[in-house]
């Protein structure tokens, strides 16, 4: 980050590279719409090249950059609601284990049911519960960068995420037992 704050735009390069991926997980979290997250995720590192100079050396260079991130994702959202965009999308149209030979095929297609099952009902989840939750499982994140990300506490990334898992527990009975 010294090396950005010096001006040097290979080092910027190295560090969108890094992190672009933790980046755009988060942006995809939080705005479901791939094109949404890819144009977050280039605010977000745009905002930090321009942030540079308050950069603190003294202090890790991923929660600054997840709590950028986090802004840049609520500026979205609070652009497409105010413009009345639907910002949810379904699940993914393909599951890949679909082409796997027959014998696969009713694993897959099971597979598929259930994934189809919790993706609807993640859906259903108010964005409070549901982010923490694709945060934590879906993107691996740590419960620190969660809720660095988010803006709120650890307890609080904990107390949404037991919450989430209660509620998809209770309204995925019936696919368990199917």
């Amino acid at each position: 980050m010294l090396q950005i704050q010096a001006g040097d735009l290979g080092a910027f390069e190295q560090l969108v590279t890094r992190y672009q991926t933790m980046v755009h997980g988060l942006a995809k979290s939080m705005l479901r719409r791939p094109e949404d997250a890819e144009e977050a995720t280039q605010d977000a590192f745009l905002k930090l090249f321009r942030a540079r100079g308050s950069y603190d050396p003294c202090r890790s260079l991923e929660p600054w950059l997840l709590r950028i991130a986090g802004n840049a994702c609520r500026d979205k959202l609070r652009r497409l609601r105010a413009a009345h965009l639907p910002t949810a999308v379904g699940a993914d149209d393909h599951d890949p284990l679909l082409d796997l030979p027959d014998s696969r095929a009713a694993l897959g297609a099971a597979r598929q049911f259930v994934d189809h099952s919790v993706r609807g009902e993640l859906e259903l989840l108010s964005e409070r519960v549901r982010q923490p939750l694709e945060l934590k499982y879906l993107r691996g994140f740590t419960n620190q960068q969660i809720a660095e990300a988010l803006g709120i506490s650890i307890s609080n990334v904990k107390v949404q995420l037991a919450r989430g898992k209660d509620i998809l527990a209770s309204r995925l009975q019936g696919v368990r037992e199917a």
